[in-house]
């Protein structure tokens, strides 16, 4: 018996089975399933295919939102250091600013020194001018453009043929100086637009002046200041010297300050004051001498109050030289 043959067909199966992926390391955007990249968008995905809401545009989202945040933090670290140095900048600013602000003041305190003593005799004691201070911030840009708006000081020592003045409070606006010429070893005019000033005189310094004129008059503040009692020495018809009292008041006339009393009465008769209307002959009013302040100061009004007597004065379109030169006046010219 003939054996039967069968012919066995070799059978493809590759359509089959699932294709095999490549053995060939992943792109960097495809990482393979068991990187850690993989790993962290893997859990990243939802389900719901392709379309839903897990499909590759999530994945993609997971996989690139770390890359997110760093950039927010890297612009907050160049914010941070952006305003860190803008501090820094602006805090050095403002130290060169008050640097440059003390030098100024010691300078100007020399130019109004030497500005003060151009209307005194050249053998006068040069005044003390202190408390120099100068307003407006930034100070560099003043001194860029050469005008200060707000400079303030104090002047005392002043010589005068009248009371000793206790000090002068000076208030200047419009300050000019030739920065360049100054800056450059030159010489030049500082102009100043307005000048005011408070002239200073206590009661005690008014009332040892008031001894050495006649009648020995004196002055009292009463009520704080709010009026001011005068006594003195008067010789009265049929009785003599006799000491009198009554109230004064400071006249501002032409630049000259007038003492004026008023209401004169008589004192000392038992012990009683007498109203003697027809008196005020007996005290003259008595001229106090103001003429000589600095920068030709013209007095304006005076005020009293609880320990002594202010005088307002103003001065305009002052100039003043920087040349080192005292620049003063001959003795004995005015």
């Amino acid at each position: 018996m003939a054996e039967a043959r069968h012919d066995v067909q070799p059978i493809d199966v590759s359509s089959d089975l699932p294709p095999t992926a490549p053995e060939s390391a992943g792109s960097a955007l495809d990482p393979e399933p068991w990187s850690e990249s993989w790993r962290g968008s893997a859990v990243a995905v939802e389900p719901g295919g392709p379309g839903g809401p897990g499909g590759p545009t999530a994945t993609r989202r997971a996989r690139f939102g770390g890359g997110g945040g760093r950039s927010v933090a890297g612009g907050r670290r160049l914010a941070l250091i952006v305003g860190v140095t803008l501090v820094a900048l602006i805090l050095q600013f403002l130290v060169v600013d008050r640097v440059a602000v003390a030098v100024a003041e010691r300078e100007m305190a020399g130019q109004i020194r030497r500005g003060a003593l151009a209307d005194l005799p050249c053998s006068t004691t040069p005044p003390t001018v202190s408390d120099v201070h100068i307003g407006g911030v930034p100070f560099l840009t003043q001194v860029v453009t050469g005008s200060f708006q707000d400079v303030g000081m104090t002047m005392t020592g002043l010589p005068t043929a009248g009371p000793r003045v206790e000090r002068v409070g000076i208030d200047v606006e419009g300050v000019h100086v030739p920065m360049w010429r100054l800056a450059t070893g030159g010489d030049g005019t500082i102009r100043v637009d307005d000048m005011r000033a408070t002239v200073r005189m206590t009661y005690t310094d008014l009332n040892a002046y008031l001894a050495t004129q006649p009648n020995h008059i004196q002055v009292t503040p009463v009520n704080g200041g709010e009026s001011v009692r005068v006594s003195a020495t008067a010789s009265v018809p049929l009785i003599g010297d006799q000491r009198v009292s009554g109230v004064t008041t400071f006249s501002v006339r032409d630049n000259q300050v007038t003492l004026v009393p008023s209401q004169i009465s008589l004192d000392g008769l038992i012990h009683l004051t007498i109203p003697l209307g027809g008196l005020g002959g007996l005290l003259p009013a008595i001229p106090i001498p103001v003429s000589q302040l600095p920068f030709d100061l013209t007095v304006t009004s005076a005020a009293t109050d609880a320990t002594g007597l202010s005088l307002a004065a103003t001065a305009r379109n002052i100039e003043m030289s920087t040349a080192d030169q005292k620049p003063c006046r001959p003795t004995g010219t005015r």
